[in-house]
Protein backbone atom coordinates (compact mmCIF):
# COMPACT_ATOMS: atom_id res chain seq x y z
CA UNK A 1 0.00 0.00 0.00
CA UNK A 2 1.14 3.48 -0.77
CA UNK A 3 2.51 5.11 2.40
CA UNK A 4 0.90 8.39 1.39
CA UNK A 5 -2.63 7.03 1.60
CA UNK A 6 -4.65 7.42 4.81
CA UNK A 7 -1.99 9.42 6.63
CA UNK A 8 -3.98 12.46 7.66
CA UNK A 9 -4.72 13.36 11.26
CA UNK A 10 -8.47 12.76 11.03
CA UNK A 11 -7.93 9.53 9.07
CA UNK A 12 -5.58 8.14 11.70
CA UNK A 13 -7.93 9.12 14.54
CA UNK A 14 -10.89 7.53 12.77
CA UNK A 15 -8.87 4.41 11.94
CA UNK A 16 -7.93 4.02 15.61
CA UNK A 17 -11.57 4.01 16.69
CA UNK A 18 -12.62 1.72 13.84
CA UNK A 19 -9.83 -0.80 14.40
CA UNK A 20 -10.72 -1.07 18.08
CA UNK A 21 -14.36 -1.67 17.17
CA UNK A 22 -13.24 -4.27 14.59
CA UNK A 23 -11.18 -5.96 17.30
CA UNK A 24 -14.23 -6.13 19.61
CA UNK A 25 -16.31 -7.70 16.84
CA UNK A 26 -13.60 -10.29 16.20
CA UNK A 27 -13.31 -11.02 19.92
CA UNK A 28 -17.06 -11.64 20.13
CA UNK A 29 -16.80 -13.94 17.09
CA UNK A 30 -14.14 -16.04 18.87
CA UNK A 31 -11.43 -14.86 16.47
CA UNK A 32 -9.16 -14.20 19.40
CA UNK A 33 -5.69 -13.84 17.83
CA UNK A 34 -7.09 -11.70 15.05
CA UNK A 35 -8.86 -9.45 17.56
CA UNK A 36 -5.54 -8.93 19.36
CA UNK A 37 -3.76 -8.24 16.07
CA UNK A 38 -6.29 -5.61 14.98
CA UNK A 39 -6.38 -4.03 18.46
CA UNK A 40 -2.66 -3.33 18.20
CA UNK A 41 -3.30 -1.24 15.11
CA UNK A 42 -5.82 0.81 17.09
CA UNK A 43 -3.02 1.78 19.49
CA UNK A 44 -0.57 2.45 16.65
CA UNK A 45 -3.03 4.78 14.90
CA UNK A 46 -3.80 6.56 18.16
CA UNK A 47 -0.10 7.13 18.92
CA UNK A 48 0.41 8.58 15.45
CA UNK A 49 -2.65 10.78 15.94
CA UNK A 50 -1.31 12.07 19.25
CA UNK A 51 2.11 12.77 17.72
CA UNK A 52 0.51 14.81 14.93
CA UNK A 53 -1.48 16.77 17.53
CA UNK A 54 1.56 17.37 19.75
CA UNK A 55 3.74 18.62 16.90
CA UNK A 56 0.96 20.50 15.07
CA UNK A 57 1.11 18.38 11.93
CA UNK A 58 -1.73 17.41 9.60
CA UNK A 59 -0.15 14.33 7.97
CA UNK A 60 2.33 11.63 8.84
CA UNK A 61 4.69 12.91 6.14
CA UNK A 62 4.60 16.37 7.68
CA UNK A 63 5.19 14.80 11.12
CA UNK A 64 8.12 12.81 9.77
CA UNK A 65 9.68 15.98 8.33
CA UNK A 66 9.02 17.96 11.54
CA UNK A 67 10.59 15.32 13.78
CA UNK A 68 13.67 15.13 11.56
CA UNK A 69 13.95 18.92 11.52
CA UNK A 70 13.80 19.00 15.33
CA UNK A 71 16.27 16.08 15.60
CA UNK A 72 13.66 14.14 17.59
CA UNK A 73 13.86 11.48 14.90
CA UNK A 74 17.34 10.35 13.85
CA UNK A 75 18.32 10.40 10.19
CA UNK A 76 17.19 7.20 8.52
CA UNK A 77 14.37 6.65 11.02
CA UNK A 78 10.73 7.31 10.24
CA UNK A 79 7.28 7.50 11.81
CA UNK A 80 6.11 4.98 9.21
CA UNK A 81 6.76 2.10 11.60
CA UNK A 82 4.70 -0.33 13.65
CA UNK A 83 6.78 -0.43 16.86
CA UNK A 84 4.55 1.01 19.57
CA UNK A 85 7.26 1.90 22.07
CA UNK A 86 9.37 3.60 19.40
CA UNK A 87 6.37 5.78 18.56
CA UNK A 88 5.73 6.48 22.24
CA UNK A 89 9.37 7.53 22.70
CA UNK A 90 8.74 10.37 20.24
CA UNK A 91 6.26 11.98 22.64
CA UNK A 92 7.39 14.53 25.23
CA UNK A 93 5.60 12.50 27.93
CA UNK A 94 7.48 9.23 27.43
CA UNK A 95 9.74 9.58 30.49
CA UNK A 96 6.82 10.74 32.62
CA UNK A 97 4.82 7.68 31.57
CA UNK A 98 7.75 5.38 32.36
CA UNK A 99 7.82 6.76 35.90
CA UNK A 100 4.17 5.84 36.44
CA UNK A 101 4.51 2.11 37.09
CA UNK A 102 0.84 1.31 36.75
CA UNK A 103 0.39 3.13 33.44
CA UNK A 104 3.66 1.93 31.98
CA UNK A 105 2.85 -1.63 32.98
CA UNK A 106 -0.35 -1.38 30.95
CA UNK A 107 1.56 -0.02 27.98
CA UNK A 108 4.22 -2.71 28.40
CA UNK A 109 1.53 -5.40 28.17
CA UNK A 110 0.15 -3.88 24.96
CA UNK A 111 3.66 -3.46 23.59
CA UNK A 112 3.90 -7.24 23.15
CA UNK A 113 1.83 -6.63 20.00
CA UNK A 114 3.52 -7.13 16.67
CA UNK A 115 2.26 -7.00 13.08
CA UNK A 116 3.75 -10.49 12.74
CA UNK A 117 0.70 -11.78 14.61
CA UNK A 118 -1.02 -11.79 11.23
CA UNK A 119 1.09 -14.86 10.43
CA UNK A 120 0.75 -16.54 13.83
CA UNK A 121 -0.98 -19.89 13.75
CA UNK A 122 -0.68 -20.48 17.48
CA UNK A 123 -3.95 -20.38 19.32
CA UNK A 124 -4.71 -18.02 22.14
CA UNK A 125 -7.46 -18.42 24.66
CA UNK A 126 -10.53 -16.28 25.11
CA UNK A 127 -9.09 -15.19 28.44
CA UNK A 128 -5.78 -14.08 26.88
CA UNK A 129 -7.58 -12.15 24.16
CA UNK A 130 -10.03 -10.57 26.60
CA UNK A 131 -7.20 -9.53 28.91
CA UNK A 132 -5.28 -8.02 25.99
CA UNK A 133 -8.36 -6.16 24.75
CA UNK A 134 -9.06 -4.81 28.25
CA UNK A 135 -5.48 -3.57 28.47
CA UNK A 136 -5.67 -1.99 25.00
CA UNK A 137 -8.87 -0.22 26.05
CA UNK A 138 -7.14 1.15 29.18
CA UNK A 139 -4.16 2.36 27.11
CA UNK A 140 -6.48 3.99 24.59
CA UNK A 141 -8.23 5.82 27.42
CA UNK A 142 -4.87 7.00 28.81
CA UNK A 143 -3.68 8.24 25.40
CA UNK A 144 -7.03 9.76 24.48
CA UNK A 145 -6.71 12.49 27.07
CA UNK A 146 -6.57 15.86 25.30
CA UNK A 147 -3.01 16.65 24.32
CA UNK A 148 -1.99 20.30 24.15
CA UNK A 149 0.04 21.39 21.16
CA UNK A 150 3.66 21.68 22.19
CA UNK A 151 4.63 23.04 18.77
CA UNK A 152 5.59 26.51 20.00
CA UNK A 153 7.02 25.35 23.30
CA UNK A 154 9.46 22.78 22.01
Amino acid sequence: MNRYLFQGLSEQARASRQRFEDARVLLNASRWRCSMYIAGYAVECLLKTKLMQIYGCRTLSELDDELHQRSVLAAGNTVFIHQLEELLKLTPGYNRLRQNRQMFSLFHDVNQWTPAWRYASNRVTRSEATDFMDTVKAVIIIFSVKTPSFRSGM
